[in-house]
């Protein structure tokens, strides 16, 4: 897999192998300085995709948390390098495969989902991150309860949280997040009030992003990726 960003307007194409078409003519071979120029004489720089590159082209299927969001996850949690992270619902394994990006190489992620579709999903976009060594995908339901202990964080994205409450509670060590992406006000109050002493009251978070015109004249751009979900973080004490 090969990534082609276009020097002029900075889009990107993912290439499994050249030749390779776009709009800005086919691109057929690569400089040892990793520059290629097409047959309409764009220029183009070859290079390997990173994490964010392969997500643009990852198999999508259920609702899934979205970079933005999980990105301030990772910041106000400091997730890192040997974290032991449970993952629920799998939904596309976007999610799974960003943590286990970020707990790499010592670290590791089990994802819970009830439905063998959405673990399908959530294996192939592994295989494609190239994170099959740590993710481990789970056929069960977190509402059922959690398997593993001494755990640094717990992502539930779904309908009703509070129901693996006690099992998360379990499932922590001592300071350990509690994370929740829940899309609607009336499951945030939900939540809030279903938290048991064993956690901190929930810090409610919500990340809009806008990007702004990059023309002569810098302006933000009309409209841009508002409400996607709201973050609720606690911690086990």
């Amino acid at each position: 897999m090969k990534l082609l960003i276009h020097r002029g307007t900075g889009r990107r194409y993912l290439a499994k192998s050249l030749p390779f078409n776009t709009e800005f003519g086919l691109v057929r071979d690569v400089g040892p300085d990793g520059r290629a120029v097409s047959s309409k004489g764009e220029e183009f720089v070859v290079t390997e995709p990173s994490f964010v590159d392969l997500w643009l082209k990852m198999r999508r299927g259920p609702q899934w948390a979205h970079p933005k969001d999980l990105s301030v996850v990772v910041g106000l949690t400091g997730l890192g390098p040997g974290w032991k992270v449970v993952d629920a619902g799998t939904g596309s394994g976007f999610a799974a495969n960003f943590f286990a990006y970020h707990v790499r190489p010592n670290g590791h992620v089990y994802s819970y989902d009830y439905r063998e579709q959405h673990l399908r999903i959530g294996r192939e976009n592994a295989e494609f991150f190239g994170l099959s060594d740590y993710v481990t995908f789970k056929h069960g339901s977190v509402y059922d309860g959690i398997d593993e202990r001494d755990v640094d964080l717990v992502f539930l994205d779904l309908p009703e949280p509070w129901r693996a409450f006690a099992y998360a509670a379990d499932a922590l060590r001592p300071g350990g997040f509690l994370v929740l992406y829940l899309p609607t006000v009336d499951q945030v109050l939900r939540a809030k009030s279903e938290l048991p002493d064993s956690f901190t009251p929930f810090d409610v978070y919500e990340v809009l992003l806008r990007r702004w015109k990059n023309t002569d004249i810098l302006r933000p751009e009309n409209t841009g990726l508002l409400h996607t979900a709201f973050i609720l973080i606690s911690r086990r004490v």
